[in-house]
């Protein structure tokens, strides 16, 4: 793919990985910030006592790569045989040599590292990370790290295509080497080999030199096995200093540079390291197919009883319109572990070939949705040897992918410390803002003297600056409320959070941390508080270093209707809970939810004055204002069954957009769903639950083409569609209220006939998200290490900013805004178009990249607690298809309420009843097994069904 991202600068680092029981450090260093897919990979081993780091420092390869654009890794050795060194004895036996091999070490060392599995391991590293070419994977090394590429030439030929030993020799074991230069075990392997003539520390293969041609050790070896020459060579002279002797001349070539010099460093004779690549470059195998991002999965990977498609295009228009790709007529599945095929089939032409005009591509589609094994595959194209990201098949594929992204609102806490082991290092800081005038001393933005102070610490920040809106909380707090409600299965007690372990689940331990802040911007009237923001659009990283002043805004009906709401569907989520304690906050929540929805009922519209700051307003229309009342009274109404919000809702319900309209779309999901909240409540008008619901399922089903119709006409060719218009700053959580829109109908039981194409309508946005895009991104950042191997690899966030140590580094999990073609830079901008994301069709009008003023990029790669929000509840209603249906309450088998989702289990599930719930039946049910922690009871002749 052509590079998505501006000119970047070379990066050098660190890091270690866990090799046969061992952490493993190296050093390595990036020709840019973000290396282009199937770059080269270059591992240099060090000297005898010396480092990773201290063999960069001589080495001359990063400078070579910063032109050549390959990725060099200097792995550090640990202590074999009482020092520094790598294992570099060749034999099969374990430890560092073997006791009575007269050839070993001496002593022997049982307890060496095996330095072949850890370079291995260091490849497949490379491979996840920076997803490197592993056809083009080269070793170099000097001196005792010339001896460990002379063993890896034997011991590791299938995954290394060149090898380029320095001041050097072959340490081996007989009987290996006799066994390895044969004819029926020989891997032919290009050796370059340079070496001084009088090093005193290593002879050199040629003693003494220049003499008439001989056997030479080992050159001779790997010649007499690659092209049948023994002892014979021919010289060249490569300048006035060296020579060039070739042993074999064609195909795997063996060549030895001898300088005429007396020294066992690097050759100041020539440039070694350009040298070394200009040979290594011209070799590669042919055994590892190319990842190639034309042919898209989810990343992660797909429910077993998921549809499951992969998307392959042929790009016609946009920034990557110069590399074109046609599939091969076949495509298989194939297990990542050993390469078997287990499906084949062909892609299907999308649209009978014509091109998605919102993409710019030409697309089929590869559908193996009838493989349910679980394990780890890849797509393979026959043809042209390519293939897909690796992605697993799992029951609890995104059960991690839950965690990372739910663990960003963590990150976004304000006010508490993010220290190991609950933050991942280096992403740790102190508590934030509660300093002189800040938010544990917060003034009133239009009368700062003391008299006006509040403790309104807590919360999370919003999005990527530091500030905190009340009205910009209704969105994420219904979502991951219902999320809860929705699937209690898979919101555990061990997201790794300070309060992981205390027998609540991890996201509602999250969401109280907003609520506790919630309640304090609450005053004694019930009316909330509208924001805490700085005036300005200052910011400091790390946020602990952050001084600067905050106020507090003044209440409003925006901020009161949304604390209305949100602290009426949390208290019936806590007052659920076992804990007394936690049923008593539920209490105190309900009491700030009534009083809010009073205040709000007297002065409902009490409008925001955002005087004296320059962040946003954070307000809305007349229409959004009695949305959110009616959804307060909803919520209220399920709560309390008091008929003051029953009457209050029925009387204002028609005047929500969906039922004013008919119209279900994902600019207002949300409300949406606290009219469906609704229709659960016992005691609801049956005439007006059944007008919400029928107008929904309307809307959803035929009434508008955004919704059911897109999907069975195959309008996307990614799957995921969204109108033109649709696609604005954030568009990925619409994408992720659109596919919670899907979802929706399933579990309120909705149109059975179409419950299978409700879910894999849902799941499509969100395989859109995790890389089945133009981009072939996943959204999610710096996701490799749990399977999104091509995630975003910066964002736009104060925190994690354009030139800090976390600009290409930022936490794992935090979903981007996503395309936005109606991205401009600021007015003051004079530089040359930014494309993309400009001038490209709808889905290509991305770019990965991190500036503030004037380029704005915050326009596509700002992350927000809204979009977050919208974006687990996704995965959290994903995650209810697996073929185990869990019951969330105790009730009728029949009722879709008793279920994870709405999902009824059927013939094919295991139906999972949890300890303390009476599942009652009194029809003729079925499943295709039982797990009973709890009780079932029959009545009026129930019967369940167990399997066939």
């Amino acid at each position: 793919m052509s590079a998505r991202v501006g000119a970047q600068s070379p990066v050098n680092g660190s890091g270690n990985l866990v090799s046969g029981g061992r952490t493993r450090t190296f050093s390595y260093h990036l020709p840019t910030n973000f290396p282009k897919d199937n770059l080269p990979l270059v591992i240099a081993f060090h000297g005898d006592g010396g480092t990773g780091a201290g063999f960069q420092a001589y080495a001359g390869l990063d400078a070579v790569a910063n032109t050549q654009n390959f990725v060099v890794v200097y792995p550090d050795a640990v202590t074999v045989g009482g020092s520094i060194q790598f294992n570099k004895y060749a034999d099969t036996a374990p430890g560092f040599g073997s006791a009575g091999d007269a050839n070993g070490p001496s002593p022997a060392d049982p307890n060496a590292p095996d330095d072949v599995r850890f370079t291995s391991d260091l490849i497949d590293y490379f491979a996840q990370t920076y997803r490197i070419n592993r056809n083009r994977v080269y070793i170099t090394g000097h001196s005792g790290g010339g001896y460990m590429c002379y063993f890896l030439s034997m011991a590791l030929a299938n995954k290394i295509a060149a090898f380029a030993p320095v001041a050097a020799s072959l340490w081996v074991n007989n009987s290996y080497s006799n066994a390895y230069f044969s004819v029926g075990t020989y891997t032919p392997v290009p050796i370059l080999h340079i070496h001084s003539a009088g090093d005193p520390t290593v002879t050199p293969p040629i003693v003494p030199y220049p003499k008439t041609p001989a056997y030479a050790w080992p050159l001779s070896n790997y010649a007499g096995m690659n092209c049948n020459n023994w002892s014979s060579y021919t010289t060249a002279a490569f300048n006035p200093n060296v020579d060039s002797l070739t042993f074999c001349g064609a195909g795997k070539k063996v060549i030895l540079l001898m300088t005429k010099d007396a020294t066992h460093g690097w050759s100041t004779q020539f440039n070694v390291a350009s040298t070394i690549w200009n040979f290594v470059k011209n070799y590669q195998l042919s055994s590892f197919p190319e990842v190639d991002v034309h042919i898209k999965v989810d990343q992660f990977g797909y429910l077993p009883m998921a549809k499951k498609v992969a998307v392959i295009s042929n790009p016609q228009t946009g920034y990557n319109a110069s590399e074109p790709f046609t599939p091969s007529g076949s495509y298989q599945i194939r297990n990542a572990a050993n390469d078997a095929v287990v499906f084949t089939g062909a892609p299907a032409s999308w649209s009978a070939g014509a091109t998605h005009m919102q993409s710019g591509d030409k697309v089929w589609w590869f559908d193996f949705s009838t493989l349910q094994t679980p394990g780890t595959y890849y797509v393979y194209d026959v043809g042209q040897n390519k293939r897909s990201y690796a992605f697993d098949i799992s029951n609890a594929v995104y059960q991690n992918v839950l965690k990372q992204a739910t663990r960003v609102f963590f990150y976004q806490r304000s006010g508490f410390a993010k220290q190991t082991p609950y933050a991942q290092s280096p992403w740790t800081d102190g508590a934030a803002f509660l300093g002189a005038q800040q938010d544990a001393d917060c003034r009133l933005v239009s009368n700062t003297s003391a008299a006006t102070s509040k403790d309104l610490r807590g919360g999370w920040f919003d999005a990527g600056d530091y500030n905190k809106y009340v009205p910009f909380t209704y969105g994420p707090l219904v979502d991951m409320l219902l999320a809860y409600q929705e699937n209690p299965a898979v919101w555990t007690d061990d997201f790794n959070l300070p309060e992981s372990g205390n027998g609540v689940p991890d996201l509602l331990d999250e969401v109280k941390w907003e609520l506790d802040w919630l309640l304090r911007m609450q005053q004694a009237d019930g009316s909330l508080l509208h924001k805490v923001s700085v005036t300005d659009f200052s910011a400091t990283s790390p946020p602990s270093a952050d001084t600067h002043s905050r106020r507090y805004g003044a209440a409003s009906t925006d901020a009161t209707a949304t604390g209305a709401a949100v602290f009426a569907l949390a208290a019936i989520q806590f007052k659920s809970l076992s804990s007394p304690t936690l049923q008593a906050y539920g209490s105190t929540l309900q009491t700030a939810a009534v009083n809010a929805f009073n205040w709000a009922s007297s002065n409902p519209s009490v409008l925001f004055n955002n005087t004296g700051f320059q962040s946003v307003a954070a307000t809305y229309t007349d229409n959004d204002r009695l949305a959110r009342r009616v959804a307060a009274a909803a919520f209220l109404y399920a709560l309390t069954g008091d008929t003051t919000y029953k009457t209050f809702f029925e009387a204002n319900y028609s005047q929500v957009h969906l039922m004013q309209w008919s119209f279900a779309y994902p600019f207002e999901a949300t409300y949406q769903d606290a009219l469906l909240y609704y229709t659960r409540a016992a005691g609801a008008t049956t005439s007006v639950k059944n007008a919400i619901l029928s107008t929904y399922t309307g809307s959803l089903k035929t009434g508008n083409s955004d919704n059911l119709p897109s999907y069975l006409n195959q309008s996307d060719a990614y799957r995921a569609f969204l109108k033109n218009d649709n696609y604005t700053w954030g568009s990925n959580e619409t994408k992720s209220h659109q596919g919670n829109m899907f979802f929706a109908m399933n579990v309120y039981n909705q149109d059975t006939g179409n419950k299978a194409n409700y879910r894999d309508a849902g799941m499509g946005y969100m395989h859109y998200l995790h890389g089945v895009n133009p981009t072939a991104y996943c959204y999610l950042t710096n996701m490799s290490a749990y399977g999104g191997e091509f995630s975003a690899p910066t964002m736009y966030h104060s925190w994690f900013g354009d030139g800090t140590v976390f600009d290409l580094n930022p936490p794992p999990g935090y979903l981007m805004g996503g395309a936005n073609p109606t991205y401009a830079p600021d007015a003051a901008y004079s530089g040359p178009v930014i494309s993309p994301p400009q001038n490209q069709p709808i889905q290509k009008a991305y770019k990965a990249w991190n500036t503030s003023y004037p380029e704005n990029s915050w326009q596509l790669n700002e992350p927000a607690i809204y979009s977050q929000g919208a974006y687990i509840r996704l995965l959290s209603q994903a995650s209810c298809y697996t073929d185990r249906v869990t019951s969330v309450k105790s009730g009728n088998w029949n009722d879709p309420t008793t279920w994870a989702c709405g999902r009824i289990p059927i013939l094919t599930d295991q139906a999972f009843i949890q300890s303390g719930h009476v599942v009652t039946i009194d029809a003729t049910v079925q499943a295709r097994s039982l797990d009973l922690k709890g009780k079932i009871n029959y009545v009026s002749g129930g019967k369940l069904t167990i399997g066939n």
